[in-house]
């Protein structure tokens, strides 16, 4: 658990101790804090053994096949596209499979991290949330559709910058990546329409509709599902209520505490993610692939809280400082206590790949 420990505790650390006895303004001290846990973290994935992650050992496997082919072969198989031919490209320059695992981890950190280091204005609560979200975990496992996840940064910067192409040409590669990426296709509209206090009389009972009737409307768009990615649409009753419950309160979060005049375009615009994200979530009782969807937007969340916290009005100033500090140490505590239960994916505990297990 130690390498987790200094995952977390570094950016805290260069935040509210370190940085502050030293004249460095703030948003550089924000941009070190950043840098640092990203670093620490390629570095964690880049040197983990195969046994972390429930499906790093087939990665493995699929490199090696892919590695074995001929260039007319690739593509033959039934993963997507993207992926096999990303893993012949590597396997061109090194057939080493640990290099393999190195190079995507730095690939995927990569198209995430300018986001991240443009947007956190509180690294210390950026960095407990992201550890949080179920896409951290993924990152050791799922390395096919979070290469997809990071692509979906790149299609987010091209939204935010009103790029139509560019941001189809990227939804298409990730596409290529992950069949479940087709739910980026939504990024672009739902970051541009500007959702307010105003629009809660509709959006709220829109909400809770879907809450209701989450089968009725996942029958309906079973067929959706089936035609763009490679699961199987039938329901399934997974019991995932505790994100609901958790996304509700980060949703009521967002819209209490701000000051509306003072947020701009992008804070309303990743509020609008939150609220997707609470409406997938609400699948995720059903099947699989509502959570496996949602991680294109779960991953935004961290981004999304400092920065109500910051636009907080002088109302709920109080709130928003004491709120603060009760997430923060909450989603820290609770990190450790999942991590020493064992966690998911088997991430945890962590083996640098040297060690003999």
């Amino acid at each position: 658990m130690a390498v987790f420990v200094v995952l977390l505790l570094s950016p805290v650390l260069i935040q509210h101790i370190l940085i502050g006895k030293h004249n460095i303004d703030y948003e550089k001290k924000n941009r070190l804090a950043l840098t640092v846990f990203f670093a620490i973290f390629a570095i964690i994935l880049m040197l983990r053994h195969e046994i972390i992650g429930t499906d790093t050992k087939n990665y493995i496997y699929y490199f090696n096949h892919f590695s074995g082919l001929d260039w007319a072969s690739v593509g033959k198989d039934s993963l997507e596209l993207g992926f096999s031919y990303y893993n012949k490209f590597i396997s061109v320059f090194t057939q080493d499979p640990q290099i393999f695992l190195a190079i995507t981890a730095v690939v995927t950190l990569a198209m995430i991290y300018p986001t991240y280091r443009r947007l956190s204005s509180d690294p210390s609560l950026t960095v407990v949330l992201f550890c949080t979200m179920s896409t951290f975990v993924m990152m050791f496992s799922g390395i096919r559709q979070m290469i997809a996840v990071g692509i979906g940064f790149l299609a987010y910067e091209c939204t935010r910058k009103k790029k139509l192409v560019l941001f189809i040409i990227c939804v298409c590669i990730a596409l290529a990546f992950h069949t479940s990426a087709f739910i980026l296709a939504f990024m672009y509209p739902i970051y541009h329409a500007r959702i307010t206090k105003k629009w809660l009389i509709i959006v709220v009972p829109l909400i809770v509709i879907t809450f209701l009737f989450n089968q009725q409307i996942f029958y309906a768009l079973s067929f959706l599902i089936e035609q763009f990615t490679t699961y199987d649409a039938t329901i399934e009753h997974t019991g995932a209520y505790t994100m609901i419950v958790l996304f509700a309160i980060f949703v009521i979060f967002a819209f209490l505490i701000p000051d509306e005049a003072t947020l701009d375009d992008e804070t309303i615009a990743l509020r609008n993610f939150l609220i997707l994200s609470l409406v997938l979530q609400m699948f995720a009782p059903l099947h699989m692939i509502a959570m496996r969807m949602n991680y294109y937007y779960i991953i935004f969340i961290p981004l999304l809280l400092p920065k109500i916290i910051e636009h907080r009005s002088k109302r709920w100033e109080q709130v928003a400082i004491f709120g603060r500090h009760i997430i923060l140490v909450f989603f820290f505590v609770y990190f450790f206590i999942s991590a020493s239960d064992g966690g998911a994916l088997r991430v945890f505990p962590y083996h640098f790949f040297w060690e003999n297990i």
